[in-house]
């Protein structure tokens, strides 16, 4: 007789009200231009010199952030976009307030260096969205782990972390700042039956070369995303000094747009390239998602922006069998995180 042991987690889609829903919101929903003023405030982008976030980026100048902090892996391309965003907004012209950082999430002493800079140099921090992320093919390890998997969630994370207390202490000397740390996240989440969390260990899991495959990868790293935010948001509701001085922290799904996540080259199926036709919104209207979740309402908290409002996410994740997953993706990630920043939990308060 075969092995025929129930998995811990088994997890089961229900994809139908989730597919209705995407088409919905790509055919019948524009989400709205925005108009919250960032004047004053300090913004930080990261992978923002394509794509969604170049143009998040472009909407912060526009609204007036003091202070633009474009984090790119190639400062080159950084200087480039922030040409192309001062060009576009006439109505400001002191490009001073766009500086171009370099972050390799890659690496992780990229990421630590970043968050240093940070810590030194910016006064306060208003909104951190954090969108860099890959979406590929191959299948490397850098710096001992899977490529999706360190940019996409452990290096995600190890910012995350690392910008609470500024984000907090910006609070704390603003009284009427309302800081918040937003991640992008994707509708994907939802397509991850996420086998990987039956292993013992999952990170190592994740580095198994054999069980690598591009969609179900980049899906699973969406899916750690979610997971981990309502974790830390969970926890964090437990710490006095968390509350006292309270940050906004959740995620948002951009929707399907045309944006530059998938960079390989590789010229996607006829199917794929008609879907995109047909439903895909602009980096723009993308972007619009983005800065309304760094200007989201209170009730955001730990939720998932979409459209400009809080979307549920795939519904095993409020179950008792989410919540065990969710708990045991934070408790391995946050070794790793320790790990590489030791101090990291206490400082952010967990």
């Amino acid at each position: 007789m075969g092995n025929t042991q129930e998995p811990e987690f088994p997890i089961q889609l229900n994809l139908g009200p989730a597919i209705r829903q995407f088409f919905y919101s790509q055919l019948f929903v524009t989400p709205r231009y925005p108009t919250n003023s960032f004047a004053g405030k300090t913004v930080i982008v990261t992978g923002s010199n394509v794509g969604l976030g170049l143009e998040a980026a472009r909407h912060f100048y526009r609204l007036n952030a003091a202070k633009l902090i474009l984090a790119v892996r190639t400062v080159s391309k950084g200087q480039a976009a922030k040409e192309d965003i001062l060009r576009s907004v006439t109505a400001r012209s002191d490009a001073d307030a766009i500086e171009v950082w370099p972050l390799d999430q890659t690496s992780n002493q990229s990421t630590l260096e970043f968050c240093e800079r940070v810590q030194k140099e910016l006064h306060r921090v208003d909104a951190a969205v954090l969108n860099a992320g890959i979406n590929t093919k191959e299948f490397r390890i850098v710096d001992g782990y899977e490529q999706v998997t360190q940019v996409n969630v452990l290096n995600t994370f190890l910012l995350a972390l690392s910008l609470l207390p500024k984000l907090r202490d910006t609070k704390a000397e603003f009284p009427d700042a309302t800081p918040h740390l937003t991640i992008v996240s994707s509708e994907a989440h939802r397509l991850s039956k996420f086998d990987e969390i039956n292993a013992a260990s999952l990170y190592e899991q994740l580095n198994n070369e054999v069980s690598y495959s591009q969609q179900p990868r980049y899906q699973v790293t969406k899916l750690l995303e979610v997971l981990l935010v309502r974790e830390i948001v969970a926890r964090l509701k437990h710490n006095s000094n968390y509350m006292a001085h309270h940050i906004t922290i959740n995620l948002v799904n951009p929707g399907l747009c045309y944006s530059a996540i998938n960079r390989s080259g590789v010229k996607p199926p006829l199917l794929v390239r008609l879907a995109y036709k047909m439903l895909a919104r602009t980096a723009e209207v993308g972007g619009r998602c983005l800065v309304l979740a760094a200007a989201a309402p209170d009730n955001s908290q730990g939720e998932c922006q979409s459209d400009g409002k809080n979307q549920d996410v795939a519904p095993w994740i409020y179950t008792s069998l989410g919540e065990k997953a969710q708990k045991k993706a934070w408790e391995q990630t946050a070794v790793v995180l320790e790990e590489r920043k030791p101090g990291i939990l206490k400082a952010a308060g967990l």
